[in-house]
This record gives structure tokens, sequence and C-alpha cells, in this order.
């Protein structure tokens, strides 16, 4: 229980006789005397309630109460259509959010690109079981590896644009270039004897480089339309901030 105005702290006196002795004193009787306690000087607001002014109004003068209510709800209206902007808070592109054709344009590149991944760890493997190849199983052994992390890179970026709901199309973009610069790097190195190590190898890192940079285009594309529709958004809330005013000038 709570109370508040008043000589408050005679609620305590229910249930005793006011000296802490037990004694049956009612709410009821502690209520009354308590009330009797409560003037201007401890007055204790509650249970507000906000009203338009008019009606403060209307206790003097009904004619001017009606009119001060026309005149605000006429300013609220004009103040309401002033600026109609058409978003609130900038907000990054998600892959989730990508349009349904660029989804089927990324995982459609990666289901061809994991099949030539397959393809060129299959052979690699075939060469590795065959003992006549013994002398070169460096170099296929390598090229098994880079065509098994390809697969690996394939199946993190389709898990991403069909399942990952936090994952911004900026920080896509930004992983996607990191990883093909590793890729055009690793492409570079020659291994072994005239890099007779690295031949395979090079050429697979060189496919899966093409491959995240097919993806980073068309991941741009999407991005440069967003940052092109907030633009002409902005270009248009401005015009129509511009409108109203001139309105408002005439009228």
């Amino acid at each position: 229980m709570e109370a508040e105005g008043g000589k408050s702290d005679l609620w305590f006196k229910v249930g005793t006789n006011g000296s802490g002795e037990s004694e049956s004193i009612s709410a009821t009787e502690v209520a009354r005397e308590w009330a009797h306690t409560i003037d201007n000087s401890n007055l204790y607001p509650f249970d507000f309630e906000l009203r338009p002014l008019w009606e403060l109004i209307e206790e003097v003068d009904k004619e001017k109460a009606k009119q001060f209510k026309l005149y605000l709800e006429d300013k609220w209206e004009k103040d309401g259509n002033r600026h109609l902007p058409s978003k609130f808070l900038p907000s990054k592109l998600r892959v989730v959010q990508l349009p349904e054709a660029s989804k089927t344009f990324i995982l459609n590149t990666c289901r061809a690109h994991e099949s030539a991944l397959v393809e060129d760890s299959a052979k690699a493997q075939r060469h590795l079981d065959n003992p006549m190849h013994f002398a070169d199983r460096k170099r296929y052994k390598k090229w098994r590896k880079s065509a098994d992390s390809g697969k690996e890179e394939v199946l993190e970026i389709r898990d991403i644009v069909c399942s990952d709901p936090n994952m911004t199309v900026e920080d896509l973009i930004e992983k996607l270039e990191c990883q093909s610069h590793h890729r055009f790097a690793e492409s570079q190195r020659y291994l072994g004897l005239w890099g007779n190590d690295s031949k395979d190898s090079n050429k697979v890192q060189k496919l899966c480089k093409i491959f995240l940079d097919k993806i980073v285009k068309r991941l741009n594309i999407d991005l440069n339309k967003q940052v092109a529709a907030e633009n002409w958004h902005n270009d248009l809330d401005e015009c129509q901030q511009q409108v109203y005013e001139a309105v408002e000038w005439f009228d």
C-alpha cells in the first residue's frame, strides 16, 4: 500500500493502537483521520489527464473556444502536410533484401563454379591415385587443395545469401574483395621447377578470383541502385518542403 499527501504515516496505525501494541484499528478509521490532515500545503497530485486547451476556454466563452479549436486543427493539418519524409532512418542494404533476380544470379554462379571445382578436384585425385604420377604428388595435392578450398568458399557464400539475416551487402562486398585479393596473390606463386608444382593450382586460383569478382560486380550494381534511390527520395523530400513553403507564403 502507498499513500501520498497529508500525514501519511498515520497508516502505520492500522492493526495497532499507535504505540506498537496489537489492537484492532481498521483502515476505514485511519483513512478518516488521514483525510482530516490533508490541506493545500500537503496536497499530492495524481491521475493526470491531458485535455485540449479549448475545453478550458469553453468554460468562459464557448464561441472563442470553437474558433480556437478550428485554428489549432487547421494548423496541425498544415504542419503535418509540410514535410512527408519517405524514409526516417538510413539503413544499410542487407543481403536478404537483395532482389530475387540478384539472388538467383549469385546462386547460379555458385552452382556453375562449384561444378568446375568438383571436376578439378576429381582430376587431381585421379592423378594422385595413379602410381605413375608419384613424382608430381606435390603438384596434384596443391591442385586438389585449391579446388577444395574453392568449394568451401562457394558453400559459405551460398549460406550467406540464403540464410544470413544480418550480413549487409557492403560487408559482403568487402569480404569477397579481400578473398579475391588473396586468390590473386596465390595465383602468382610459382612452386617447383619452372613453376610445375603450382601450374594447375594457379589456374584454379584465377578461376576463383573471376568467380568472386563476378559476384562483387553484381552486388555493387544493387548497392548503387539503393544509393541512387535514397538520393532520389532526398531530392523529392526537399522539393516537397519547398512546395509547401511556397504555398504557405502565397496563402
